[in-house]
């Protein structure tokens, strides 16, 4: 994550952080959601913003379960949903499993009930997010449509561009 990111790095970015950023590998959508990051925090402050890699995020899921001494898997689902500003970098790129689909689905749930700002990274489309994450998906896909916009960037990979 490079918090040197500013918006001003993409010709004519909304406003207002897409809730949900797709498209190809390489073509900036990290970038531009660690830019909305970077907003926020030169805005508000860095407490309760975060950005986390999904694979991160359920990893930590993961280890909660396999050590019982740990956090509880609910407290740390519990504390990503409250985040003022949450960027989930990545989504679809984590290993797959009934505890990552509820754990998405409560954190999603909760964040769009309570109307808090989040953005989202994927390779996947919103229809891909529908087929990928089970008895979760369509709920998911919807959820995150209806908490603002979705922006798909185009083009080629930028990191192999010379």
């Amino acid at each position: 994550m490079h918090l040197s990111a500013r918006l001003s790095d993409f010709p004519r970015p909304p406003e207002t952080p897409p809730v949900f950023i797709s498209g190809p590998v390489g073509t900036g959508k990290t970038h531009l959601a660690v830019a909305y990051l970077v907003q926020e925090i030169q805005k508000w402050g860095e407490n309760s913003r975060v950005f986390i890699r999904s694979v991160d995020l359920f990893n930590k899921l993961r280890d909660s379960f396999r050590n019982n001494f740990g956090t509880p898997a609910s407290e740390i689902t519990e504390s990503f949903s409250r985040y003022r500003f949450l960027v989930i970098d990545d989504l679809g790129t984590e290993r797959d499993s009934p505890l990552v689909q509820e754990a998405l689905y409560a954190i999603i749930d909760h964040r769009a009930g309570h109307r808090l700002p989040t953005v989202i990274t994927s390779n996947f489309t919103l229809d891909r997010v529908a087929e990928h994450y089970g008895e979760f998906g369509e709920r998911l896909a919807s959820r995150i449509a209806g908490m603002g916009e979705t922006l798909t960037l185009l083009g080629k990979d930028r990191r192999w561009q010379k």
